[in-house]
């Protein structure tokens, strides 16, 4: 049985095909490596405890370089969207530092408080204001968000409580 012509175009052009891809992949570029890396320093930290369930944080923090906190959801313990960030921040403590959210935390949603190191211009920046490392650990606490309590009377006869 002999194979018609319209079926060798096919399999020429199939094979054309996997030769040119092989050839794209073995000599082409390899894609660039992101330097994220976090950016040791001699100090620093944040200390926050799980937050009311509102649209702002308040932590307290010390940086030994000026810089920035973000505030992230937590994506399986790891910072995730960005949800807030601090004002540009100069070396020094600060205490019950406010920093405002895009919007009102989610009830027991877990978040993550991230320290970034300025570049130097001052405009925050992801991609250029690395986050920080003290000791090879990441500064980086996390905290839960925790609904406000619902304030309840109970009435003597009915027992039902109102609001």
């Amino acid at each position: 049985m002999s194979m018609k012509l319209s079926e060798w175009s096919s399999v020429i052009v199939a094979v054309v095909l996997l030769v040119a891809l092989g050839a794209y992949f073995a000599f082409s570029e390899p894609a660039p490596e992101i330097d994220y890396k976090p950016v040791e320093l001699s100090g620093g930290s944040i200390t926050v405890e799980d937050q009311p369930q509102t649209d702002s944080v308040m932590l307290s923090t010390e940086l030994v370089e000026p810089g920035w906190i973000t505030i992230h959801f937590s994506m399986s313990g790891a910072p995730a969207q960005v949800v807030g960030t601090s004002q540009y921040l100069e070396a020094g403590v600060y205490e019950d530092l406010v920093i405002p959210l895009d919007e009102e935390m989610l009830a027991g949603w877990r978040y993550i408080a991230l320290l970034h190191v300025d570049n130097g211009d001052q405009r925050f920046v992801i991609e250029d204001d690395l986050p920080v490392s003290v000791g090879g650990e990441v500064v980086r606490p996390d905290f839960v968000a925790v609904p406000e309590a619902a304030t309840t009377e109970v009435t003597g006869d009915t027992g039902v409580p109102t609001q």
